[in-house]
């Protein structure tokens, strides 16, 4: 199959000798993959196949991986998003770093409930656009969707929690603002492994409330699912 070329189910189990139940499962791993787009009855065609087109099917597998398995994921996350606020220091036009710099500034004069949520994603979104990389924009945009199914902001030292981000934040928008690379760079690693370490709290306290015999005590960051 060629890139756009349109194949019926039929053409498909004939010509690859398969069951249509095979082939269904087939065709949804793929496009759960990015690699098929299919159209309700028109067929299905092979995507464009470009990195961000691959690179989106993450969005539909890492938001099933389980906390701690997702946590490994942090290493990767704090070097990608380390590069590409390096590279939006170096890159980013004078709009962009304004742009960057007024995001930090009004996340931080919001309260979680008030917008904030919305505001931190915008920040980062923005952020990785620095990389001028779509590909690595959607591995970051499919690890920050996961994240957001844990409310951090909900622990008892939530307010602590905010202060602290909105410092970070407004440390990485100031590097970029600023046109340095390198303090982009370790300001942005350091914010995403305070990140980690906060969800590290959210799994070791859901350790501990499974093993109570009764409700939990303090209030702690859960999960929306």
């Amino acid at each position: 199959m060629r890139v756009t070329e349109r194949n019926s189910s039929f053409q498909l189990f004939t010509k690859f000798d398969v069951s249509r139940s095979s082939l269904r499962e087939a065709q949804k791993m793929l496009g759960f993959a990015g690699v098929l787009t299919s159209r309700t009855g028109a067929g299905t065609y092979v995507s464009a196949l470009t990195a961000q087109t691959v690179m989106s099917g993450l969005g539909v597998t890492i938001p099933l991986l389980p906390l701690e398995e997702y946590l490994g994921l942090f290493e990767i996350r704090q070097l990608l998003e380390g590069f590409a606020a390096a590279q939006a220091a170096a890159r980013f036009d004078d709009a962009e770093r304004a742009r960057l710099l007024e995001i930090a500034e009004d996340l931080a004069a919001r309260s979680w409930e008030d917008d904030g949520s919305a505001l931190d994603d915008a920040f980062h979104e923005l952020l990785a656009t620095g990389a001028r990389n779509e590909a690595i924009a959607a591995v970051l945009r499919s690890m920050r969707q996961r994240g957001r199914h844990y409310r951090v902001f909900e622990r008892d030292d939530a307010a602590e929690l905010k202060e602290m981000s909105d410092h970070e934040h407004r440390r990485i928008a100031e590097a970029v603002r600023d046109r340095d690379p390198v303090r982009a760079q370790l300001a942005a690693t350091a914010h995403i492994r305070a990140t980690r370490e906060w969800l590290e709290g959210c799994a070791r306290h859901r350790s501990r409330e499974a093993a109570l015999p009764t409700g939990p005590g303090s209030r702690a960051c859960h999960s929306t699912y």
